[in-house]
């Protein structure tokens, strides 16, 4: 199985992305022998091997990337200027072409990750070994959501080329949720059959046992990506939550700080990029999680991790989509105009937040274990191999 990717993973991986990146297919290495292909500007490239059956080649920029970054007047530090890089150096030899090239020969199956790379992959629609497409997001959506730069707008049609093309000619699409695949189905009108739910999930064992905070304030945690979705959840938690609730502690980490790298105020704890250890202490020591998320696509997989860690979660429905979580059995819902009284209203409720979290924890830990989706993903794979 050879897999193509416009980001490395890391590890131990943190973010959204690199989580399901990596989990996913370590655990598909059980049936497979996995080689991911990474284009990466920011981390170290090389060969790394995680086990016998699953390896990195992680492909560092070239001369290329330069002529590009000149093309479009950006670099990869502007979000969607750092994915249509991606999708302009196709156009060029790369190195990172090259390397899928002399890969190819020995795949049986090959898998994209998202739209971005696939006219990489010159063979597609034209020779006869399985493609899968292992979506993220519906990329198209999300972007026409987020992209604010009306340069990189001028993009989305390109976008949406490139993500209809890689549905309707892929043997397999994998989305991660069903509203992703009704919507993938409705946008692109590909055979519908041939679209599968493969959701994010967690390690239910990786987490540290809770520990009973000995603070008079009350811990909520919040943790993201530098994406654009999570630095607008970061704002409104500085700008308004923080504001509204100087009787609760707001600790945020991840590349979502960056941002707001100058704010003070005196409840918001920002943290930046932790490393995965620290992220596990985190979520044993707060006493509650928050996802007041209002824009983006797919699973949030941070709504999956604060669950799993038995943490009681306050949440927008936007943060919760895909996972048909109850309100005030699963979790509590808040929403941007009620979010700050939410919390004044539950934070003290011993017994509402023991009974959301034990409950959010059994119903994510029952369902969403990194094993079982690979497990059912292998399912499909070797019906369609045995078509």
């Amino acid at each position: 199985m050879l897999v193509l990717n416009h980001f490395p993973t890391v590890y131990p991986p943190t973010s959204g992305g690199t989580l399901r990146y990596f989990h996913i297919y370590q655990e598909l290495s059980s049936y497979y022998d996995v080689t991911l292909l990474s284009q990466t500007f920011g981390h170290k490239g090389g060969l790394f091997i995680y086990s016998p059956t699953y390896r990195e080649y992680k492909v560092e920029k070239d001369s290329f990337y330069h002529e590009v970054v000149e093309k479009l007047q950006h670099n990869e530090l502007s979000y969607e200027f750092g994915l249509l890089i991606q999708t302009e150096l196709s156009n060029y030899p790369t190195l990172l072409k090259k390397q899928f090239d002399s890969l190819y020969d020995s795949a049986h199956l090959i898998v994209h990750e998202s739209p971005y790379l696939l006219q990489y992959d010159q063979y597609f629609g034209k020779d006869r070994k399985l493609r899968i497409y292992n979506s993220h997001n519906h990329e198209y959506k999300l972007a026409d959501q987020i992209w604010k730069n009306n340069l990189a707008r001028d993009y989305l049609p390109m976008l949406f080329n490139l993500e209809k093309k890689l549905v309707r000619g892929a043997d397999l699409v994998f989305s991660t949720s069903e509203d992703d695949s009704n919507s993938l189905i409705t946008m692109y009108n590909p055979n519908s059959s041939k679209i599968m739910v493969a959701p994010n999930g967690i390690h239910p064992s990786e987490w540290l046992p809770r520990i009973q905070s000995s603070n008079e304030k009350h811990t909520a945690v919040f943790i993201g990506a530098d994406y654009p979705p999570n630095i607008e959840s970061v704002d409104y938690i500085i700008n308004h939550l923080a504001d509204s609730c100087p009787e609760i502690e707001f600790v945020v980490a991840g590349g979502c700080c960056t941002p707001f790298a100058n704010s003070s105020k005196p409840n918001v704890k920002l943290l930046g990029r932790v490393r995965h250890k620290h992220k596990l202490r985190l979520l044993a020591e707060a006493d509650l999680a928050i996802n007041p998320m209002f824009t983006g696509a797919g699973v949030n997989l941070k709504t999956l991790e604060f669950l799993s860690a038995g943490l009681p979660l306050f949440s927008t429905e936007f943060g919760v989509r895909g996972l048909n979580l109850i309100p005030m059995k699963h979790y509590i819902h808040a929403e941007k105009n009620n979010f700050a009284d939410t919390l004044k209203r539950y934070t003290t409720d011993k017994n509402v937040l023991h009974g959301v979290s034990l409950n959010g924890q059994k119903y994510i830990n029952n369902h969403f274990s990194w094993k079982s989706i690979a497990k059912q993903m292998n399912f499909e794979l070797k019906k369609l191999m045995s078509h």
